[in-house]
């Protein structure tokens, strides 16, 4: 299994490496869907964006998936000849309720099983993990946490991370519902880490911070999930 959850700022000149190394280890079609984002116009911008992107990083084929709210069959035929699938960042409620409403969701965990590739950015990291904070939704005055696909195991995503007293908020609504153990990854924009398995590796431009052991995984130094 190869993900790599990015924090945002994606298709930025910071990216260019991490994923063109993604697109390398692909070694095959491209295909970018930004569920995240509104239908129509939304939609369609952020794929248009994340394909202009992939291929100017070296991906040779490179296509935007229909959007698979208004065109499912499309949608699916498009993912299932990826091998490396793109989730740009959004709303992250929009994104689950997309991924899961459709087969696109059941889809990225197939994708995943025959030796695919997939990268999260923002949004996209968060909904692959076990639990993913909703900061358009609150439950009992704190912002909603839900399940989400799982696929990248004991990881919760704080994106777009600048220091914990910018997610205080969402600190304090994952401590409140996600069972101990979990890992919670603060990481910064143009950023990421790639997941090989359950080992975690920092990519981009700026460290991750692993909140729950208090301390930065460097670029290029490797973490392994306890």
């Amino acid at each position: 299994m190869t993900v790599c959850l990015q924090g945002g700022g994606e298709f930025s000149p910071g990216c260019r490496a991490m994923d063109a190394d993604l697109a390398r280890r692909a070694g095959g079609r491209v295909v970018v869907t930004a569920l995240a984002g509104a239908a129509g116009s939304d939609y369609d911008t952020a794929t248009a964006n994340g394909v202009r992107h992939f291929r100017a990083v070296g991906g040779r084929d490179v296509v935007g998936a229909p959007d698979a709210r208004t065109d499912p069959e499309g949608a699916a035929a498009a993912v299932r000849e990826a091998r490396l699938l793109v989730l740009p960042g959004g709303s992250p409620s929009r994104l689950l309720a997309a991924l899961t409403t459709t087969s696109i969701g059941a889809l990225v965990g197939d994708l995943l099983a025959d030796d695919g590739v997939v990268m999260g950015a923002s949004a996209g990291a968060m909904v692959l993990c076990p639990w993913t904070v909703l900061p358009d939704r609150r439950a009992a005055g704190d912002l909603a946490v839900e399940r989400g696909l799982g696929l990248v195991p004991d990881v919760v995503v704080l994106p777009h991370w600048s220091g914990g007293s910018s997610r205080g908020d969402w600190l304090r609504a994952i401590d409140a519902a996600v069972p101990a153990g979990a890992q919670v990854l603060g990481i910064p924009e143009e950023s990421g880490v790639l997941v090989d398995d359950e080992v975690l590796t920092a990519v981009g431009v700026s460290p991750t911070r692993l909140v729950t052991q208090g301390h930065d995984l460097a670029l290029g130094d490797s973490w392994r999930l306890p």
